[in-house]
């Protein structure tokens, strides 16, 4: 039988010593944390070994959790905070090698879903352009557009404000839109100047 425990209530538990509790919460947000990290690093096997990371930091971090807050938030700040270190530990040791010692090939870009909207090219430029994106930017559309967060939320996550936060989305929006050869908020406001 599935346990329906609010992650609030198992985080709880697991703070009071309840390992079991750990472990469904592990399962239950092992998923979204790594669908964040492999949204945010574009490198779904690094998303996925970030992940092991970042439950290894709230396990041992566990006793700073605020009880009776939003459990979501707080384990979503850690895993960006888990990428960043890696991001930091990479621009110190920028090479990869592998288990046997030798440099992987590059991971290939993930796939594209094929139930898009926008035609084969404009899709492609999309998600080469998400990639190219600043990693703030590509982090708010993450957090708004991937994970649903409302503005209050990603903000908190990402350090930042949620003025600032809007600053980053719209900004990702308009080199998106451009991307994939739509209007930004510029032109649409010169077409409707024009058409007066």
């Amino acid at each position: 039988m599935a346990d329906e425990r609010s992650l609030e209530t198992l985080m709880e538990a697991f703070v009071q010593g309840d390992q079991g509790a750990f472990v469904l919460l592990f399962q239950r947000l092992s998923p979204r944390v790594c669908g964040l990290l492999a949204s945010l690093s574009g490198n779904r096997v690094l998303a996925e070994d970030l992940t092991q990371t970042t439950f290894l930091k709230i396990h041992r971090a566990r006793d700073t959790f605020a009880l009776g807050a939003r459990v979501e938030p707080w384990v979503f700040a850690i895993a960006r905070r888990t990428l960043i270190d890696e991001r930091r530990r990479r621009q110190r040791r920028p090479e990869d090698l592998s288990n046997d010692g030798t440099v992987p090939e590059p991971t290939p870009m993930a796939e594209v879903p094929e139930d898009s909207r926008l035609d084969d090219d404009q899709e492609r430029a999309l998600y080469e352009r998400l990639q190219a994106l600043p990693d703030n930017q590509r982090e708010a559309i993450v957090l708004l557009k991937v994970q649903g967060l409302g503005m209050q939320e990603a903000a908190r996550i990402a350090g930042t404000t949620p003025g600032a936060m809007k600053l980053r989305a719209h900004r990702a929006y308009e080199a998106l839109r451009a991307a994939i050869g739509q209007p930004t908020a510029v032109e649409r406001a010169r077409a409707r100047e024009e058409a007066k």
